[in-house]
């Protein structure tokens, strides 16, 4: 009977633990849903943790901002208004979940690559086309049943015009999470920690992070 219950336990842990990484995989696949749709209040209230100290949200190099209120300037005072213009788009693909639980299950990490279709509004040009990739490396935690966000971070790969590519103009400049005037830029609450977008000149990737082993 003791070798029964314990068989038992590992089966129930197990089936918990599949059923968390199909509610994180859903948990970024709305996300990515709500973005299309410019949803920024809504990606704020229904997928970022209230409960728990420690929220960071972090976009390429935009900083790090805490708290809840942080990442609310992220999306809604910084996303929600630089991408406010006719003909935006920002239709976000994700492959490749990779989702680590805790033992305790109570917490977790992901990470997720990305790459899009999107536009960028050009003083000159008007709204043009371009080719975004990112790499998504998150930490969540289980609240109320259900998961949530606990430190959202995008590390850029390249955003490039469509005619140009990755390969002549890796990065639009003034197409950054900042936007083209850097003196209005919302001031995070520390300093970017990671930033290294392709660069076809160099050897590049070597030092990017590893895909996290625990949580």
């Amino acid at each position: 009977m003791e070798e029964i219950l314990k068989r038992l336990a590992k089966v129930e842990k197990e089936a918990q633990a599949s059923k968390d990484w199909v509610e994180i995989s859903n948990l970024h696949g709305r996300y990515n849903h709500l973005l299309i749709g410019h949803h920024w209040e809504m990606i704020i209230d229904e997928m970022f943790a209230k409960k728990t100290p420690g929220v960071t949200a972090e976009i390429v190099e935009s900083g790090v901002f805490y708290g809840i209120e942080g990442a609310r300037k992220v999306f809604v005072d910084m996303l929600g208004k630089l991408y406010n213009y006719t003909g935006n788009l920002a239709y976000h693909t994700i492959t490749t979940p990779y989702i680590i639980i805790s033992e305790d299950g109570k917490t977790a990490r992901g990470c997720w690559l990305h790459i899009g279709a999107n536009t960028f509004y050009d003083p000159v040009k008007k709204t043009i086309a371009v080719w975004q990739a990112i790499r998504y490396d998150h930490t969540f935690v289980k609240e109320d049943g259900a998961w949530k966000f606990l430190n959202y971070k995008a590390n850029l790969v390249f955003r490039s015009s469509y005619d140009k590519g990755w390969c002549i103009e890796p990065v639009i400049q003034g197409s950054t999470i900042k936007g083209p005037d850097d003196s209005k830029a919302i001031k995070p609450d520390a300093p970017t920690t990671f930033h290294n977008p392709y660069d076809p000149n160099v050897a590049w990737g070597y030092d990017w992070p590893l895909p996290p082993t625990r949580v």
